[in-house]
């Protein structure tokens, strides 16, 4: 305010020099310079009061803040809910006890038998050592995976059946395949010896009346989501995309070669040139033709179910 009224008094004495026009133009320059100064002012006493109060507050929280530092740590909470509790009834009362031979076949696609000499083979699956809850059984881990692969039900009503959460029954799956791929499936799905051979030819001769037959080959498609780059490679003549599966049984309808590998669009021709039944074709058992039949390969034969 000194500043306004020093600035109004030498404008006032100055009147005596100046006109009517350049008397106005300085009040008003002068009053612009006032509300400049009047507005820093106010600006610098807001600033002022802002640095008061959080000086204020520090001061009020500095001794809480130390006091915190010497407190105890608060007790950990126990959990309510530890693990959720599943129904495994239907498997350790309706299948173990109740199933009876038919039902079982129905439900696993196997018989009894067949699927403990499954578990046994499946040693890689065996139940690890847990501390939380109670190991699943290797006669159920199967059970799971042959009862998904066997039927087109969701990872979500196979874990309600079995009573575990469908996170497990998708680990148990991804592990039994794995498992069987490299090492029980390389021995039970094989080519056969001479002695086996003959045997099968044997069999087939005396059913179907064909010599020298140690197996039939066909093919089938395996649905499969392709890739996106080369779609068309896979779309076969249904107009589904899919894998072409190779396979070879015996008499008895059991798999001894299968090749897996090319996709649907593939010929049947080009399926078995790929295959390793035909770049192994040297390993095939050789026996001698029976009197009055020609074989001057002396192979034995397959033969193709189409």
């Amino acid at each position: 305010m000194a500043v306004t009224k020093v600035s109004v008094m030498s404008l006032a004495h100055l009147t005596h020099f100046w006109t009517g026009g350049e008397i106005m133009d300085a009040l008003s320059l002068s009053g612009i310079l006032n509300l400049i100064l009047m507005k820093a002012q106010q600006e610098r006493a807001v600033l002022f009061l802002l640095l008061q109060e959080r000086r204020r507050r520090t001061a009020q929280q500095g001794p809480f803040l130390l006091r915190s530092l010497y407190l105890p740590p608060a007790p950990p909470q126990t959990k309510q809910i530890w693990m959720r509790v599943r129904s495994q009834d239907w498997w350790e009362r309706v299948v173990l006890r109740e199933f009876s031979d038919q039902e079982w076949r129905e439900n696993f696609r196997m018989s009894r038998q067949s699927f403990m000499k499954l578990c046994k083979l499946m040693k890689t699956i065996s139940p690890e050592e847990v501390t939380v809850r109670r190991a699943i059984p290797l006669a159920m881990r199967v059970a799971m995976v042959l009862y998904k692969l066997g039927s087109s039900a969701e990872y979500r009503l196979i874990a309600n059946q079995f009573g575990v959460h469908k996170s497990t029954v998708k680990k148990f799956v991804d592990m039994f395949c794995k498992s069987m791929v490299q090492g029980p499936i390389k021995d039970l799905i094989r080519v056969p010896t001479e002695e086996e051979a003959l045997y099968i030819a044997s069999r087939f001769e005396a059913s179907y009346h064909l010599p020298n037959l140690m197996g039939i080959i066909d093919g089938t498609h395996i649905p499969m989501l392709p890739p996106s780059d080369g779609y068309k490679d896979f779309v076969n003549r249904k107009g589904l995309p899919s894998y072409v599966l190779q396979a070879v049984v015996d008499h008895q309808f059991c798999f001894w070669n299968i090749s897996c590998k090319m996709p649907g669009s593939a010929h049947d021709a080009s399926v078995l040139r790929n295959s390793d039944l035909f770049q192994k074709a040297h390993i095939l058992p050789k026996v001698r033709p029976k009197r009055g039949q020609c074989n001057p390969s002396g192979a034995m034969n397959t033969c193709s179910s189409t």
